[in-house]
């Protein structure tokens, strides 16, 4: 399964180049750029017991949003700064439909880093606690000695 969707996420790269729009270019070079998903499950468990605290349902980690927010953490590590670009045009080309947000972050070397830092954002924490949630997608893309280092897309959905 983990290599259909990288021949997937392949295969839809030129058709998502353009929903990152202008505002990512390219400063960092791709092969100094890594990605990762494993995080998602631990991500998904802190994420359900914060919501659960708050009255709401818990979330599970999905391959189909781990790959969306693999796609924009690596966007973002290349362009060396945070940017949603064109948000809905992504989510409708990775076929997410329904409600769906998106937190970034930069920095952080660890899931719980930057977990803290969205629920210290007004913003990102309402994203957190997005009542409609169900299911989420995390990523974390390492660009070492360039940038901010460590940059964090999670993705959640319905």
């Amino acid at each position: 399964m983990r290599h259909g969707l990288k021949v997937l996420a392949l295969a839809m790269a030129p058709l998502l180049a353009q929903c990152a729009g202008d505002d990512l270019a390219r400063v960092i070079p791709a092969e100094k750029v890594t990605t990762s998903t494993r995080d998602a499950a631990t991500a998904a468990l802190a994420i359900s017991r914060y919501r659960v605290e708050h009255g709401l349902g818990p979330v599970s980690a999905d391959n189909a949003l781990n790959g969306a927010a693999e796609y924009q953490a690596r966007a973002v590590a290349e362009a060396g700064r945070l940017s949603h670009g064109a948000f809905s045009s992504r989510m409708d080309s990775f076929r997410i439909g329904g409600y769906s947000a998106e937190n970034l972050s930069a920095g952080s070397d660890s899931v719980d880093g930057a977990i803290r830092r969205w629920k210290a954002s007004p913003g990102h924490n309402e994203n957190l606690l997005m009542p409609q949630a169900r299911r989420i997608g995390l990523a974390r893309a390492d660009s070492p000695g360039e940038g901010y280092g460590h940059y964090w897309a999670l993705v959640l959905a319905q």
